[in-house]
């Protein structure tokens, strides 16, 4: 009899939470996706094989309908691009096989990813790799600057490349419906980039915060378990004298 009445308990709390907003939602899922410049992913359509210094298809790591991802190398004093494309590179890279670099040299020009989330969806930054070209002094450390295309600062600063491995930095950006965008150098000639983890999901998708309990509800709460606990002790009192 026991087993039964501790069901109509957790029934009945489980209902006082769900009725005060209590009960936690679901997390809405993202598509995780990885950029690691493999494959035939080069020249115009992004469908050629890859050599060394092949441009990288403008439509790579695209979603259709949901995130574009663009490519760019420019002066890094003045801001104008110098090629509408960044380029591949399959070793050399400290540990990394194919890379991501941009630019004439190691002190003239930076790289830019960016990721423009389609109406609806936003996307997150999650993660990337970042090796140095054969230990060269200046790719000792990579200088980085992201931000939301709309200024919001997500992360900005220097880290070791640590030839002959490579570095990582977690971004973990949270979501930004007008996209993200990713800088690197003034030397993206010597540093090169690889797997750049990112995020996208339905802006429709996000669970709403859960509802706070008016002060009532919390009352109307605490008095029916009260009355479950008073019923219980005339149960418990009923069944020692059977």
């Amino acid at each position: 009899m026991m087993w039964e009445i501790d069901m109509f308990v957790k029934n009945f709390v489980l209902a006082a939470m769900a009725g005060t907003g209590l009960m936690a939602l679901p997390s809405a899922a993202g598509a995780v996706s990885v950029l690691d410049f493999s494959g035939n992913i080069c020249g115009v359509a992004g469908n050629e094989a890859c050599g060394n210094g092949s441009a990288i298809g403008q439509n790579y790591g695209d979603i259709a309908g949901q995130v574009d991802v663009s490519y760019r190398s420019f002066d890094s004093s003045t801001g104008v691009t110098y090629e509408s494309f960044l380029k591949h590179w399959a070793a050399g890279y400290g540990d990394l096989l194919n890379i991501v670099w941009g630019g004439s040299g190691p002190t003239t020009h930076a790289s830019e990813i960016i990721f423009t989330a389609a109406a609806g969806y936003e996307v997150s930054l999650i993660s990337l790799d970042f090796g140095c070209y054969q230990n060269r002094g200046s790719c000792q450390t990579i200088n980085y600057d992201i931000s939301s295309l709309g200024g919001t600062v997500i992360a900005a600063g220097s880290a070791p490349t640590l030839y002959p491995t490579h570095g990582t930095l977690a971004v973990d950006s949270g979501w930004f419906s007008d996209g993200i965008r990713l800088v690197w150098g003034p030397d993206a000639y010597d540093v090169g980039l690889d797997n750049i983890r990112f995020d996208v999901r339905a802006i429709e998708d996000v669970p709403p915060p859960a509802a706070v309990p008016e002060p009532a509800s919390w009352a109307m709460m605490i008095a029916g378990m009260g009355v479950v606990g008073s019923a219980l002790r005339r149960r418990r009192v009923r069944l020692s004298f059977v």
